[in-house]
């Protein structure tokens, strides 16, 4: 396997893969996640030619594994508020058949790197709560919740 970062070209198949990612969100909470209705391919190019933002690629013989995206943040300037600069982790994926075997935790790690290069404090990341296997993997490697936000229907 191999972690690299994507090109203007991977684009199209970081745009395949962020569709199955959307619709296996949308089993897990269909209350709050819908499967993306078009291609997203601008949306990935955009930031795999933004300066604060990387994709991450895992491959293993010709074969796209996996993706991740993270931006560059910084918290609000307000007076209460403690400024951060941090690695927001937007999206990460890994195939079905290709999970369970150290891939997501590699990709962590590219994001983890390109964190410290680029002057970030920490990662951060959202989980749908529905999602315990991705709760649990994030726990496993360190992740600890920030903050949780509460829904009540009316």
């Amino acid at each position: 396997m191999n972690i690299r970062t994507a090109t203007s070209k991977d684009a199209p198949a970081v745009a395949r893969q962020y569709l199955q990612l959307t619709a296996e969100m949308a089993i897990l909470a269909p209350q709050t996640i819908q499967p993306a209705p078009i291609d997203q391919t601008g949306y990935f190019k955009d930031y795999i030619e933004d300066a604060n933002a990387d994709v991450f690629l895992a491959e293993a013989d010709g074969e796209l594994l996996g993706f991740l995206l993270v931006v560059m943040a910084e918290t609000r300037a307000d007076p209460e508020v403690v400024f951060h600069r941090f690695g927001f982790v937007v999206d990460l994926y890994v195939t079905p058949n290709a999970r369970k075997q150290g891939i997501g935790r590699a990709l962590l790690n590219a994001a983890t790197d390109w964190t410290r290069a680029h002057d970030g404090e920490f990662i951060q990341l959202n989980v749908v709560g529905e999602d315990t296997g991705a709760r649990n993997f994030y726990q496993r490697l360190g992740f600890e919740p920030a903050s949780l936000t509460l829904t009540h229907q009316v």
